[in-house]
């Protein structure tokens, strides 16, 4: 009994002092994209664990070696490091637990280790964490759990699993960029101070995860090159799409979209917008997604959209969410109000609710230095195939702060007014 309670308390030290590696601290990273059911060519994950036990002159225990059920072990070779404990024969290969008889020889064993060395297959993405028990009978050792147990390393995690690549908004590049109000081709006809960039885009590798064979996994090893980077926002005055970090330009591109080959992407680096000149630049968010084809032996899901930059405009932006021209007496108007020192040339876009196509005419003029215009919205707003109504969006080239405006209807009649202050999208 006393012998017994020394080698308990023995075992109970061990246990503070049990380690189990792959010869580095830290588990090993592989990719989360390698399918269901992937076989690692590699003995970077093989396993050691301290024996943690002294067993006495021909004593016999039985080792468990189990790991979480997400990885199974086939064609096992175990190898004792100290000489003190002959180990027999390995049952449970092809699952994720071993089990073995320990014979001792007297001399101290705790120190000692055993090597696993297996061909490893991973079943899913997740976390694979290990742990080595030493049981009293081959019973106890088969089915694992607490009885029978006198001594165990605890559970650690081996692998883990981390995607093999990077899609993000590169927040160290130029991530928007400003059109120019003062342009001298045009209001919104160029960006200040020429940068065309307007957003930024990191697509590579991840560091330090690792294919199957042990090794870095690079974009090609997950990606099919039919893999492509779609960015979304307005283009309507671009003449091409480029991207900075190959110096590559857009395969495809209309007004909403530009599309590039996914590798000509690969990297971290700005996004280019190369604008036409004979068309304003529109204010614009931009978001990339990822058209992911995976190679075999890769699964794959598409990324984003995730948002990478916009291009804001300079000058001012004004509306009246309803702008009303109803006839029979009344009178619809906008004022527009410069106090600048300068003539600007303001621009109105009519937008109507579904259904009711608005004709347009007169929706390009000026606003006189330090005055005001009025503009009669029956020569702006001319005909209506349903209500008499719709959204004004004006434009006016100066800086913001020079210019006010104003909706207003009068009824004739009665005198009645209402008036309404234009509001200044994105802002309370």
């Amino acid at each position: 009994l006393l012998a017994s309670a020394i080698v308990a308390g023995l075992a109970i030290s061990a246990n503070a002092q049990a380690a189990i590696n792959l010869g580095v601290d830290d588990p090993l990273v592989f990719a989360s994209e390698l399918d269901d059911g992937t076989a690692l060519a590699t003995t970077a994950d093989d396993v050691s664990v301290a024996i943690g036990y002294n067993f006495s002159n021909g004593e016999v225990r039985y080792g468990r070696f189990e790991c979480s059920d997400n990885m199974t072990m086939d064609s096992v070779t175990l190898t004792e490091g100290g000489g003190n404990v002959t180990l027999g024969s390995i049952n449970g290969e092809g699952t994720s637990a071993l089990f073995f008889s320990m014979t001792g020889n007297g001399v101290a064993s705790d120190a000692d280790t055993i090597a696993f060395a297996s061909n490893n297959t991973l079943e899913d993405g997740g976390t694979v964490s290990c742990s080595f028990s030493i049981y009293d009978q081959p019973s106890q050792a088969q089915a694992g759990g607490s009885t029978g147990r006198i001594y165990t390393t605890g559970s650690a995690a081996v692998i883990t699993r981390a995607s093999g690549f990077v899609f993000e908004m590169n927040a160290a590049g130029a991530t928007g960029t400003v059109a120019d109000v003062e342009d001298p081709n045009g209001a919104y006809f160029g960006f200040v101070g020429g940068t065309e960039t307007f957003g930024s885009l990191t697509f590579d590798q991840a560091t330090d995860v690792l294919k199957a064979d042990g090794t870095q996994i690079t974009l090609a090893d997950i990606f099919d090159t039919d893999s492509t980077v779609t960015i979304d926002g307005d283009f309507s005055a671009a003449g091409d799409v480029g991207d900075i970090a190959t110096f590559s330009f857009a395969t495809s591109f209309d007004d909403d979209s530009a599309t590039f080959d996914a590798f000509d992407t690969a990297g971290s680096g700005d996004l280019y917008y190369f604008e036409t000149g004979d068309a304003p630049i529109q204010e614009s968010e931009y978001t990339a997604t990822l058209n992911a084809v995976a190679n075999a032996g890769y699964t794959v899901s598409d990324v984003g959209p995730i948002h990478v930059g916009e291009i804001t405009r300079n000058g001012t932006q004004l509306q009246a969410p309803l702008a009303q021209v109803p006839g029979n007496g009344w009178l619809s108007r906008m004022v527009l109000t410069n106090t600048g020192s300068v003539d600007r040339p303001y621009e109105i876009a009519v937008t109507g609710e579904a259904g009711n196509t608005i004709g347009t005419d007169n929706t390009t003029g000026t606003v006189p230095a330090n005055g005001t215009v009025v503009v009669d919205l029956t020569d702006v707003m001319t005909s209506f195939t349903g209500s008499r109504r719709g959204t004004l969006n004006v434009t006016v080239a100066a800086p913001n702060s020079q210019i006010q405006g104003l909706y207003q209807i009068v009824n004739q009649t009665t005198g009645s007014i209402s008036n309404h202050v234009m509001v200044r999208p994105g802002t309370n």
